[in-house]
């Protein structure tokens, strides 16, 4: 099994490797750092292949069906697998294996969010229990961008990624299951509310549901040498946002007097909050 320091996985799987630079969050990649490091090959190692070259490995796809163990999985954490240089086709055998091992849970994180709302809705409109599907961001611009594609993508389990956290960020208006439309369900937002979930009142009365939000919220700063600075009072108002909303909140680092602190803790507590689910709640997804 490849094992991982990311705190809130327990391994990786790299069926894709490589990436490009979308928006400012890329500046200091992790993962080219590594690569730059690691990815040598030819007569002493001279030949350093860049991390712009983005590589689909067929012989590394049924890796997770031979882990025993159950896993939290990270899919691709050297890459995006739904990068554009990435084929449909291979996208649909990551899927496969990925159903065909129901024991392991493996988190998607993308930065092209259109791309997988798309690909899903079009390949797999029914969510599959076991994949949880999320979205980087890393300052209120991309949140605004690409949130909204990602509520409407079919998904277990929805993530936010806030990493490497560049700015405040309000995600709160995505938070709650929003009702759009009236269908005489509830009476009153007050009804809706306390069945457990948020009613929003247009002027011209309601008629259908829409039950889709964030179910998780990551956060942490950016790491190595060129770091951006992070505070933590932009971390802490995410975590208000989560706590009034009831979704789990998982801070993985922060930087705190000039050092990297991995799990730091809010006002005494350490944040490491995951996804409570059921297959009631994935079948109303």
């Amino acid at each position: 099994m490849a094992k991982t320091k990311i705190s809130w996985a327990t391994d990786v799987w790299n069926p894709v490797t490589g990436c490009t630079k979308v928006s400012d969050g890329c500046k200091n990649c992790y993962a080219e750092r590594i690569a730059k490091r690691f990815w040598r090959n030819g007569i002493n190692g001279n030949n350093y292949r860049p991390f712009t070259e983005v590589r689909c490995y067929p012989d590394r796809l049924e890796q997770p069906l031979h882990w025993k163990k159950p896993a939290r999985i990270f899919v691709d954490s050297m890459g995006d697998l739904f990068h554009e240089k990435v084929r449909h086709s291979f996208i649909s055998q990551v899927f496969w294996i990925m159903e065909m091992a129901p024991k392991h849970i493996f988190i998607v994180l993308t930065k092209r969010s259109k791309r997988m709302h798309e690909w899903m809705n079009n390949c797999y409109p029914t969510p599959l229990p076991n994949v949880w599907l999320g979205v980087s961001v890393e300052d209120q611009k991309t949140a605004d961008e690409r949130i909204p594609w990602l509520l409407k993508t079919p998904a277990a389990v929805r993530i936010v990624s806030v990493e490497p956290m560049l700015g405040k960020v309000d995600v709160s208006k995505y938070l709650w299951p929003v009702f759009w439309h009236w269908d005489g369900n509830f009476r009153n937002p007050e009804e809706a509310l306390a069945a457990g979930a948020y009613a929003e009142q247009k002027p011209q009365g309601l008629i259908s549901v829409d039950r889709k939000f964030i179910d998780w919220i990551i956060c942490g700063c950016e790491s190595g040498p060129e770091a951006r600075s992070m505070e933590l009072d932009w971390a802490r108002n995410l975590r208000d946002q989560c706590r009034a909303a009831e979704v789990p909140f998982f801070l993985k680092q922060a930087n705190i007097d000039g050092k990297l602190v991995k799990m730091p803790a809010i006002d005494g507590e350490i944040w490491d909050k995951y996804p409570i689910i059921d297959n009631n709640y994935i079948e109303n997804r």
